[in-house]
């Protein structure tokens, strides 16, 4: 289990840093659009195009780390409003919640870039982009954060056994 938990963090460490990476393209695109429109007149439409493309895999890339954390968005104020138990109870059904949900996503994902590459669908735009290169990302990055959702499922679980056996 260790290994496995080994090779997920290294997987989502890779997949945060191809975001990070993508977040840096994506500032540098904006920059230097924006100075060949002001100081050559000749605005580069293709990059804003790829600029905003990048968005898609700075969020699914990013996510898994995020999740990692446990740092994404939650409801906090009812959080903090109960017992220790039951507020352990309700992250543990939201984990199991969100593995199973990023898993539907990550399926349906997954068949829609398949989908797309077998089809060479494109994109309407300047450079012809293949679709199946945006779409890609949602399958990866749902695929990685069901397995963080269930690894805090994991975890969760365990501290309810501690709870409920009286250590906690």
């Amino acid at each position: 289990m260790k290994l496995l938990n080994k090779i997920l963090d290294v997987c989502t460490l890779g997949l945060a840093g191809i975001g990070g990476l993508a977040l840096g393209f994506l500032l540098l695109a904006i920059c230097y659009s924006t100075f060949s429109r002001v100081v050559f007149n000749q605005p580069l439409s293709f990059l804003m195009e790829y600029a905003t493309y990048t968005l898609i895999y700075i969020a699914f890339l990013s996510g898994p780390w995020i999740l990692q954390q446990r740092k994404h968005i939650s409801v906090d104020i009812v959080l903090e409003a109960i017992h220790p138990y039951k507020r352990k109870v309700m992250t543990t059904v939201t984990d199991f919640m969100g593995a199973v949900i990023c898993a539907i996503v990550c399926y349906f994902g997954a068949l829609v870039a398949i989908g797309n590459l077998q089809r060479n669908v494109l994109v309407m735009d300047t450079m012809g982009t293949p679709q199946w290169v945006l779409v890609a990302a949602v399958p990866v990055g749902m695929f990685f954060m069901a397995l963080q959702f269930l690894r805090h499922f994991c975890l969760d679980l365990q501290e309810i056994k501690a709870m409920k056996g009286g250590t906690s």
